[in-house]
């Protein structure tokens, strides 16, 4: 920042040339402001704030081909208010601020009366442009960048297509308003849509608070980042519903050993999908996790054998306690020998199980229309706890997240080996 900065006299000022490729969107080759004052710390602060609005204002010429949009104009404004240390704010406010603070932005402007820009800022004369609901889902996703940080393609796509459903829904249901018009009426009527879903049976209490917690975070992101005064959290305050404790019910553990795992069962089903159903018997692990693993997460020839859930670039875990290191027993092992370099076939985990709930489905594999693939997942949960394992390891095992701080380096393989072999699936030979 030392190189944008100069002193003139006893002032500091801002100079800075124009870039070769702004040039032709700019009356002049150098740019040279005042920074009013004779502290080089206070300048250089200054220089930090200008330059930081000069850089948004060449970026919005570039984008609009030597025009700014008005939203790009906006924010352009806030930040030269900064620059020159105001808050932005519009006519109106300034005419309600205390006299001294009124006073003071007619000086700046004063001194300022050959820079229209910098007289439009300090008084307040660029208007917040109306950011209607349909165009919020594209200003959300550059704001969000840091949540999709490793995630694959899919998994970015899974993360993106229920908040863009449920932007949707909003606004067909209180219609495609200005983001800084919507009111708790309009909360509360999107509200009682869900509530007639569900009591229609269409969808669970569940989904309909998470739904709705999408909905806020769009509007409250894209309203933090330009600068919109409207409490997203009071309007959605105390609207959650009441949850029902529902969950998919396990397969009992006969019924695995004696139907799933018997020797010709599923005999028609392809082979990677009839071995993920043995791998996710044997370790309760989530599609997902077994079909990301690649050859290097598998370790066959260890004195234990064990695979090794972890993330990786263009791939992320659900959550970091998911992270883990599973043994191979019964079923798992069998599955992993014949799969040593994991699943080729399948690369998402939405198809893998939608093939093989298919199957059940019309194999008459399902003992209720509930179970499904993710089913084994709860009964290994209940075959651990049935064997008397102690809670810790159960979450660990589970990836799930253990209650309290967080100590040493978890269970030691020989441990959860110990739990899983009580628990294991037999295999023919």
């Amino acid at each position: 920042m030392a190189n944008y900065l100069f002193l003139r006299g006893q002032n500091y000022y801002y100079r800075r040339r124009v870039p070769e490729h702004i040039l032709e969107y700019e009356n002049k080759d150098i740019i040279k402001v005042s920074l009013g004052t004779k502290d080089e710390k206070e300048a250089i602060r200054k220089a930090a704030i200008y330059n930081d609005y000069i850089e948004d204002y060449w970026k919005s010429l570039i984008k609009g081909g030597g025009k700014q949009d008005a939203d790009a104009a906006y924010r352009v404004a806030i930040k030269l208010a900064k620059a020159h240390g105001f808050a932005y704010k519009n006519a109106t406010d300034i005419a309600k601020a205390p006299l001294e603070e009124i006073v003071e932005r007619l000086q700046t402007a004063t001194k300022s009366i050959e820079k229209p820009d910098t007289v439009s800022s300090v008084l307040g004369g660029t208007e917040q442009p109306d950011i209607l609901l349909d165009a919020c889902i594209d200003k959300f996703w550059p704001l969000c960048t840091d949540r999709l940080i490793n995630k694959s393609e899919d998994q970015v796509r899974k993360w993106k297509n229920p908040r863009i459903a449920v932007m949707n829904t909003f606004i067909e249901v209180i219609g495609n308003k200005p983001l800084n018009t919507v009111t708790r009426a309009d909360i509360l009527k999107y509200r009682q849509w869900w509530m007639d879903r569900v009591e229609n049976g269409e969808v669970v209490a569940a989904t309909v608070n998470k739904n709705v917690m999408y909905t806020r975070d769009v509007l409250q992101l894209v309203a933090m980042s330009h600068e919109i005064d409207t409490d997203f959290d009071l309007l959605f305050s105390k609207i959650r519903l009441k949850e029902v404790e529902h969950s998919r019910p396990p397969f009992e553990t006969a019924y695995v050993q004696d139907v799933l795992l018997a020797p010709n069962s599923m005999e028609t089903l392809n082979t990677e999908a009839r071995l993920l159903v043995f791998a996710m018997a044997d370790t309760g692990a989530r599609e997902s996790e077994l079909i990301g693993l690649r050859k290097e997460d598998i370790f066959l020839n260890e004195p234990i054998p064990h695979i090794w859930i972890r993330a990786r670039k263009n791939r992320a875990l659900k959550t970091p306690t998911s992270e883990r290191k599973l043994p191979l027993v019964g079923a798992s092992l069998y599955a992993f020998k014949l799969l040593p370099e994991g699943f080729s076939h399948y690369r998402n985990a939405d198809t893998a199980s939608t093939t093989i709930n298919k199957y059940f489905r019309e194999n008459g594999l399902k003992p209720t229309p509930e179970h499904s693939l993710y089913s084994l997942r709860h009964t290994f949960k209940d075959r651990l706890r049935d064997s008397q394992a102690p809670e810790e390891v159960i979450d660990e095992l589970m990836g799930h997240k253990k209650s309290g701080p967080k100590y040493g380096r978890g269970h030691m393989m020989e441990t959860k080996y110990v739990w899983m072999k009580k628990i294991a699936f037999e295999m023919p030979k």
